[in-house]
């Protein structure tokens, strides 16, 4: 049986049991964990990634460890964790710029390392856990990008009920966000949507406001869009103040969700390009990060890859 089935299986009969709310544990329940056995997977010789009840494969790329997941895959296991309920759980959605940032940042490292799933969100990710690799050696199924994973979560929501809360972006992306969904997944449930202000974000006051706001929405998963590695941080020092089960940093996807920003052509996806096209929509922002940063350290890791499985 597939990972797919298995989750899937397990979160229907979770939600029988439950009838909507949220388990202390899927023991609780009467499903034993051991019926989440993830090693029924294609691969499951690869490292795993813990998540509290069961794990996960994982492939290394750099210095982190990424979920070897696909997109299906993703969306039943954050609907597994919501249903379990018992602690807070993130998930972060890595991509080049991510992993240069690592190597300087340790509490953006920190967060990494805490998270319940690191999605491979940029293509030249997946590609690295493939390059100079052997055959039948381990890598990432597909891309799962976080502005992706925005519209399947709605889409599961539609059929399941789990309730979603799209804080921050630029002002009014979140509300047309929502709109964008709501009109795509009739019965999706956006509980709230919150766009702090920034001029006030750092301020006690603001921030009180943006957990009580949260709090009582009462949210199964919080997608903040704070851009990285602000909003990453935010999740980690907030997650166990807010009583959300899944906290998931999104970037800039409320923002091209919602027609503020075009989104490069899937062309453009395809060929791991999405980074250029957005670098001409901003350029004043955007080119030292991909050019001067980005784009050396992908040469470095690229040696090091090479090095490092011959």
């Amino acid at each position: 049986m597939s990972i797919l089935n298995t989750i899937d299986r397990t979160v229907a009969r979770t939600q029988r049991v439950s009838a909507g709310t949220r388990l202390d544990g899927l023991r609780s329940s009467g499903i034993d964990t051991a019926d989440i056995d993830l090693a029924e997977r294609r691969t499951s010789l690869l490292p795993r990634r813990n998540l509290n009840a069961f794990d996960v494969p994982s492939v290394k790329v750099g210095d982190v460890s990424f979920s070897a997941v696909t997109m299906q895959e993703t969306v039943s296991l954050i609907s597994l964790l919501v249903q379990k309920g018992n602690a807070p759980h993130h998930i972060v959605t890595g991509n080049l710029d991510h992993l240069y940032r690592l190597e300087h940042d340790e509490e953006f490292k920190a967060v990494y390392g805490s998270a319940s799933l690191v999605l491979p969100d940029g293509m030249p990710v997946v590609w690295l856990s493939r390059l100079f690799r052997k055959t039948g050696d381990p890598v990432l199924p597909e891309r799962v990008a976080g502005s992706d994973l925005l519209f399947e979560l709605a889409k599961n929501s539609s059929i399941s009920g789990i309730r979603l809360f799209l804080l921050g972006g630029a002002a009014g992306a979140a509300d047309g966000t929502r709109e964008v969904l709501e009109a795509r997944y009739p019965g999706c449930v956006i509980c709230g949507t919150y766009c702090p202000p920034r001029d006030v974000f750092d301020t006690q006051e603001e921030q009180a406001r943006i957990r009580k706001i949260v709090r009582a929405a009462n949210p199964d998963a919080l997608l903040v869009a704070f851009g990285a590695p602000k909003q990453e941080k935010w999740i980690l020092r907030n997650k166990a103040l807010l009583g959300v089960p899944v906290l998931l940093g999104v970037g800039g996807s409320f923002e091209m969700a919602s027609g503020m920003v075009k989104r490069a052509p899937k062309l453009f996806q395809m060929l791991g390009m999405e980074w250029a096209f957005r670098m001409l929509q901003d350029p004043g922002r955007l080119w030292h990060r991909y050019i001067g940063n980005d784009l050396p350290f992908l040469f470095r890791l690229l040696v090091r890859t090479f090095m490092e499985v011959r």
